[in-house]
């Protein structure tokens, strides 16, 4: 069988990176690793998804490589930055906006004609898209994050196009495992299973929706907050 292609954003590190290994394991993927961070994926493309033009020419790349034929989109690339809304950035408030959502909207609607019929798109949202957050641009992004899940579900469904979000929780990052032991701990019992979640975890869930014998999943959330999203 002729291997599908996976574009995925934010392929260097953290969920991205475990989303790539996850679909390294199944011989049925060809992989595009995209990312603001070089690194040695044999199809791997620079992009900055706070500038335009590089997400276009991630667009045209990305058409070229798979000759026309995409079986599914994978958004994980996301930054959090600013502060609260007493002390809000206009500049930080746009660049989040422009890398959480923007880009990801630019790359569906770039891609979707080539998007197999039957193919994937998964966009990794978060709980504060529900819960909000102190940084209120970040939350703001990742609402429209699943607004843009419904509307593209809705729009490629006569297509059969399966759309998605996933929430992760606090997981267990490169990042997180240098937080104090009490600072973890004290997270962790915030969730109804006492611990956090890890990238790993998260990843076969994505895996899981890009399954081509799991059908019938669209306009969904997969929660993998460990129970998190309702103790906030």
């Amino acid at each position: 069988m002729e291997k599908r292609w996976v574009l995925v954003t934010g392929s260097s590190s953290g969920l991205g990176n475990a989303v790539i290994e996850s679909l390294k394991e199944s011989e049925n993927f060809r992989i595009i690793s995209v990312d603001i961070n070089e690194n040695t994926d044999e199809n791997f493309i620079h992009c900055d998804l706070n500038e335009k033009e590089m997400v276009e020419n991630l667009v045209v790349k990305t058409r070229e490589l798979t000759n026309q034929s995409l079986y599914a989109i994978v958004n994980v690339a996301g930054i959090s930055i600013g502060k609260t809304i007493e002390d809000m950035d206009e500049d930080d408030w746009q660049r989040m906006i422009q890398v959480n959502l923007t880009s990801p909207a630019l790359i569906i609607s770039g891609l979707q004609d080539i998007i197999q019929d039957g193919g994937r798109i998964v966009n990794v949202s978060s709980p504060v898209s529900i819960t909000g957050s102190k940084k209120p641009g970040y939350a703001a992004s990742k609402a429209g994050i699943h607004g843009l899940t419904m509307s593209v579900a809705k729009i490629l469904g006569k297509r059969k196009i399966l759309v998605n979000s996933v929430y992760p929780g606090p997981m267990l990052t490169g990042m997180t495992r240098n937080w104090p032991v009490d600072k973890r701990n004290s997270i962790a019992k915030e969730s109804f299973l006492q611990r956090l979640t890890t990238p790993d975890e998260v990843a076969k869930g994505i895996a899981f929706l890009l399954d081509p014998t799991v059908t019938g999943i669209t306009g969904s959330i997969l929660d993998f907050t460990a129970g998190s999203m309702y103790t906030h």
